[in-house]
């Protein structure tokens, strides 16, 4: 258990897992997140596609980015006593691609609770969907880390590419 409270426990729920029980799971990963008090090993692409969908839903789109951009570094940094001068872990065109999906995804299913939109989001978005658009090669070079690249795969996102 964090210090937060926070410890990540998937369910099932008949035959879907779900990985949220309640509105106030998602929020406690949220506050762990801003507190730079969730650990390491809790902070999964579950947790980071729930905060990223709290951001989207309650700020839109460019606010939501810039909100995680900035709570990922504070994480990195204070929460995980990084030193970004010497370990940058921080991957921009990733961060910029899922907040634009989230947001996608968040418009189409206008009108569902929180709650369902977290689990139905993390159940079909898995952490290998920007491998569909980018190639290896791109999506983990020092450039992509550094700032965004559109995608160079075959399929080409629908989103608009900056």
């Amino acid at each position: 258990m964090t210090a937060a409270g926070y410890k990540p426990r998937p369910f099932l729920c008949g035959e879907e897992r779900m990985r949220f029980k309640t509105e106030d799971e998602i929020y406690k990963v949220l506050r762990a997140f801003e507190g730079a008090t969730i650990a390491r090993e809790d902070w999964k692409h579950a947790e980071h596609l729930a905060v990223a969908l709290v951001y989207v839903t309650e700020l839109g789109e460019a606010a939501a980015l810039e909100k995680m951009r900035s709570g990922i570094f504070n994480l990195l940094e204070h929460g995980f006593g990084l030193d970004l001068t010497k370990e940058m872990p921080y991957h921009e065109t990733l961060t910029v691609f899922w907040i634009r999906v989230v947001a996608e995804f968040n418009a189409a299913n206008d009108g569902v609770s929180l709650l369902e939109k977290a689990n139905e989001l993390i159940e079909t978005h898995d952490k290998d969907l920007p491998l569909r658009f980018y190639s290896r090669e791109l999506l983990f070079s020092d450039a992509a880390r550094a700032e965004f690249l559109p995608p160079d795969g075959k399929n080409q996102l629908k989103w608009r590419v900056e």
